[in-house]
């Protein structure tokens, strides 16, 4: 596994992005703590918007199971 720092220099597309955030830093007065957060919260953001393409598949038999034993009435084996 690489450094962050080897990453940074054979990753073109990773040492854009630090290049940039360098910039940032440097043009907007941000501390890189603040630029800590923000990164944090950007990953917190598209996590959230792509939630859907995290969700376990779930075979429909065993969806409609799971319903069945939900909604069915207790039997000896089996109480609520």
């Amino acid at each position: 596994m690489k450094t962050i720092r080897e990453r940074y220099h054979s990753d073109v597309m990773f040492h854009q992005l630090v290049d940039y955030m360098v910039v940032t830093i440097e043009q907007c007065n941000y501390a890189p703590s603040e630029m800590r957060e923000a990164a944090i919260l950007a990953s917190i953001i598209y996590a959230e918007r792509h939630i859907d393409s995290r969700i376990i598949y779930m075979n429909p038999d065993v969806i409609k199971f799971l319903n069945e034993v939900e909604t069915s009435a207790p039997t000896p084996h089996r109480k609520l």
